[in-house]
């Protein structure tokens, strides 16, 4: 559900100052999307948010370079839960149910740290590993997601996945029917974000860290 957050993993291609904090403004594209995949013992779901549905779709953050590591402040984004679609109405009817979203109407994602992986010459993309805090029903976990980047003039592509199980927030898988269909546990999260990425005008010129250039 972070992602789903976890969503925002721009960074990996400033170059940043060892320990100097920059401030670097993001501009979600309407096509970015997050998808929740699910399954029951018959028939599998999938609900989506698109970009056009995003809260914070300009922000700025404040991020600082450590090594291949980048820390970053003041970016903890809400999903509205009612911002997802389904073709699915039931699925959709009971994912509302089950997180609670009259009580709790968005998840918070909180991008912490990204770690970056070192860049092959025959590689056009850059892989690395985000930290990310999750907050669901008002139960914060921490996770690790692996992700893909790509970088096409000013636009940045981000492509990741996660599997989460809702027991991880005090949820209990629905039971419908008397017991006949049983939502799985388990969910895949995945994102495909799209954003425009201007660096503050006293900040370097954009290009990979470590010197690797596109």
């Amino acid at each position: 559900m972070k992602r789903t957050i976890i969503i925002f993993q721009f960074l990996i291609f400033l170059t940043i100052s060892n320990n100097a904090q920059i401030p670097v403004s993001v501009d979600l594209q309407n096509n970015s999307t997050i998808t929740i995949n699910g399954s029951s013992n018959i028939l599998s779901f999938k609900l989506t948010q698109t970009g056009i549905k995003l809260l914070k779709k300009n922000f700025v953050i404040l991020a600082t370079q450590n090594q291949n590591k980048i820390i970053l402040s003041q970016n903890t984004h809400p999903i509205m839960v009612s911002s997802f679609t389904s073709n699915n109405k039931m699925a959709l009817r009971d994912f509302l149910k089950l997180v609670r979203s009259d009580i709790y109407p968005s998840f918070q994602v909180q991008l912490n740290t990204i770690e970056t992986l070192p860049k092959t010459a025959n590689n056009d993309y850059l892989k690395g590993m985000a930290n990310v805090n999750i907050t669901i029903t008002g139960i914060t976990k921490q996770y690790f997601i692996p992700i893909t980047s790509e970088r096409k003039g000013e636009m940045f592509t981000f492509y990741g996945s996660k599997k989460l199980n809702i027991r991880d927030f005090g949820l209990t898988p629905p039971v419908e029917m008397m017991g006949i269909i049983r939502v799985n546990e388990w969910i895949d999260i995945d994102f495909n974000i799209i954003c425009k990425i201007s660096a503050n005008k006293s900040t370097p010129e954009m290009t990979t860290i470590n010197n690797v250039k596109y």
